[in-house]
């Protein structure tokens, strides 16, 4: 949501957006732990679910008040490229010829596959049905909710619109290992919820349906000369925890703000920290999600039991509560390991997201946008540096005066000495000094 408000849609998204505030592991017909969703410190403290159909209904119109209108039913073939330019080949045979092209055409990528990047993948075993279903419950499982039996997870998510829209994922990996799985009807899911998951319940209608197994695989680079990947393309595993999308929309957003500076002059090499940060938070959401699947698809009684007794645990765990907030809603995104000076310091640190906080009746990243650079200068009662304004970077003054409470000191850790923190177009910190111009020289052109 902090990304898309720099945008300008983040309030269209929270209109037509579901708040989640808690979860439910459910054991037959009891809980096993409910935990709450502990607002994180930012403008947008909630879960929001929208459907990726309404998203992107908000992403084109917001596009088409920018003047590009989103082109549709045209099909690419093939692309060639080299270190001079880029040519996509359509279907009706005509040819486009471009600087760059940003490969954002899904787990199936013609893109990657035409440039030969390797896309090592597996198919992890487990077959599911998904359903944008009207539901009506005879017991309240609160937000969401999951059972947790010997046949696989149910799971129950709301969506926007009345207490009755959900989307619930039933696994069905034993009966597809032993024949083709049917079309899921009304009277099918009745049957799964009775016997699976909340019990009485009536299916008002089906919305959509879909079956898909779930798999892994992770793009082995994310760039080939003038050919750049970017969301499902570079990545793809199951939708536990809702990260795909969220993980596609940050990708685009790193990679914006450098292929405009590499277009105004800068090395290419910014490309290739585009696939440093990215690829490794992909690595990274790969094992979370997985070892998530694992312990969901638990058939053994024994390691059931074990799995539900960790899962009681970390629900009486106010951190580990908190944690699962932070994680699930990829604020605790870093790229500290690939960015210099990330090793050492004062937190937040260069590679973290930077801090939010109250400023001057409304937030600090308020001041943030995904097409400048953001120099913050916190000041003393005496200011040693006057920062020189330029076009491309909007400068934050925060004086004690406008800090009284030292909030954002604190959440930045800066002492009584100014401090300098360059925060990129993306919203994490490049760099930090008491010295402007070791900040300064860190800036590219813009």
């Amino acid at each position: 949501m902090e990304v898309l408000s720099g945008l300008g849609i983040a309030e269209r998204v929270e209109r037509v957006s579901y708040r989640l505030s808690n979860a439910t592991i459910m054991r037959g017909d009891r809980p096993l732990v409910t935990m709450a969703w502990i607002p994180p410190d930012s403008r947008y403290p909630y879960t929001y679910v929208v459907p990726q159909s309404g998203l992107e209904e908000i992403l084109a119109a917001r596009l088409l008040e920018w003047g590009v209108p989103v082109e549709r039913d045209i099909e690419l073939t093939s692309v060639s490229a080299d270190d001079a330019q880029v040519v996509a080949t359509m279907a009706d045979g005509s040819t486009i010829a471009a600087d760059w092209l940003i490969g954002a055409d899904g787990a199936r990528s013609r893109v990657r596959e035409s440039v030969g990047i390797g896309f090592p993948h597996q198919v992890t075993g487990e077959t599911y049905y998904l359903a944008d279903a009207t539901i009506d419950l005879d017991v309240d499982i609160g937000d969401s909710a999951m059972w947790l039996g010997r046949n696989g997870p149910l799971m129950f998510m709301r969506l926007p619109g009345d207490d009755h829209s959900w989307r619930v994922f039933v696994d069905m990996t034993d009966r597809a290992s032993r024949r083709r799985l049917p079309e899921l009807t009304r009277e099918k899911l009745v049957s799964l919820l009775s016997s699976r998951g909340p019990g009485t319940a009536e299916v008002e209608s089906l919305s959509w349906t879909s079956v898909f197994q779930t798999r892994l695989g992770l793009a082995d680079s994310y760039r080939s000369d003038r050919v750049v990947i970017a969301g499902d393309a570079g990545h793809v595993f199951p939708p536990f925890g809702g990260q795909g999308m969220n993980l596609g929309i940050q990708d685009a957003v790193n990679l914006s703000w450098r292929l405009a500076a590499v277009v105004r002059g800068e090395p290419e090499s910014l490309l290739d920290e585009y696939e440093r940060e990215r690829r490794a938070v992909a690595q990274a959401t790969i094992r979370d999600v997985e070892a998530r699947r694992r312990m969901y698809a638990l058939r053994n009684p024994i390691a059931r039991s074990a799995r539900d007794l960790l899962l009681r645990l970390a629900g009486g765990n106010p951190r580990a509560a908190r944690r699962a907030s932070l994680q699930n809603s990829q604020l605790l995104t870093t790229y500290r390991a690939v960015t210099p000076g990330g090793d050492r310091g004062q937190a937040p640190r260069p590679g973290d997201r930077a801090p939010d906080g109250p400023f001057k009746g409304g937030t600090l990243h308020e001041h943030f946008a995904p097409d400048h650079w953001t120099l913050l200068e916190f000041e003393t009662l005496v200011t040693r540096e006057t920062v020189e304004r330029e076009s491309g970077l909007h400068t934050v003054r925060i004086p004690l005066s406008a800090d009284t409470s030292l909030n954002l000191r604190q959440r930045y850790g800066v002492g009584d000495a100014p401090e300098y923190v360059l925060v990129r177009p993306d919203g994490h910190i490049a760099t930090r000094s008491s010295k402007l111009a070791e900040v300064r020289s860190q800036l590219p052109t813009i």
